[in-house]
């Protein structure tokens, strides 16, 4: 129940979810916990009925707007007097990326896909991430499907906060870098799906800009928003603009 809590929120009832020992932290909300804990077990153990309990009640619907005055009082929100802003995870991002640029393959079960080539298997394997043909229909499969080196993780994904596959890891870290906008704005996949994202727009004037904005961020943008947008692919390109709505704030967040 911590985990699902704290999956959705950001942070669990317990802050050390892989320790509930003396050693970890006490939980906020001892008795929203323990409720919770006893109705999952009543429910038959249904995490889909968890989730709608959590996703119904009043605190997950709070919008993440910040009050000074409650900022004074409890900075790290402790007592869900707000809702967290979350960044997407890694795999969230690229397959997102990959469904606007209508690439996404929604072939399900069987082997996982391998975004790397593999270089001297016999005796010191080597897996080359950067070698890897963005445009291979293969790795176009949901990040569910992606093969893992437990011994080499792959750059891209690392820069998004993907944990380590070597470790196990009970929660990924959410450090927000500089690398991050730049592996968004040079990585070859995002690169290549910002092309194809640019040829399913009609030309760049600043209604096709609008739309654009629309499916990469979910809402309309202001006319501010369109115009810049539509200055900025008419000097640098329809696709490089793609490549800028990919890097926006609210892509990932």
């Amino acid at each position: 129940v911590n985990r699902v809590w704290g999956w959705h929120f950001g942070e669990g009832l317990v802050r050390t979810p892989d320790n509930f020992g003396q050693l970890g932290e006490e939980p906020s909300h001892p008795r929203l916990l323990d409720h919770l804990a006893v109705t999952f077990l009543r429910d038959g153990w249904s995490l889909k009925r968890l989730h709608r309990r959590i996703m119904l009640s009043s605190v997950y619907r709070q919008a993440s707007t910040l009050r000074e005055s409650a900022m004074v009082v409890d900075a790290d929100n402790r007592f869900l007097w707000r809702m967290n802003r979350r960044q997407l995870e890694a795999e969230a991002i690229r397959d997102t990326t990959l469904l606007l640029a209508g690439k996404m393959n929604n072939q399900m079960y069987g082997p996982g896909f391998r975004d790397f080539v593999l270089e001297f298997p016999e005796h010191s394997p080597h897996y080359e991430y950067h070698k890897h043909d963005p445009e291979d229909g293969k790795i176009h499969r949901r990040s569910v499907y992606r093969f893992l080196v437990r011994s080499q993780q792959e750059p891209f994904m690392s820069t998004l906060n993907c944990a380590d596959p070597s470790q196990l890891v009970a929660k990924r870290d959410n450090a927000i870098t500089a690398l991050q906008s730049l592996a968004l704005l040079n990585n070859k996949l995002m690169i290549a799906m910002a092309r194809h994202f640019a040829n399913d727009l009609e030309p760049s004037d600043s209604a096709t800009m609008g739309e654009a904005f629309y499916r990469a961020i979910g809402r309309k943008p202001t006319d501010t928003e369109s115009a810049d947008l539509a200055a900025y692919a008419a000097k640098h390109g329809l696709p490089n603009a793609c490549r800028l709505l990919f890097n926006v704030n609210e892509f990932s967040f």
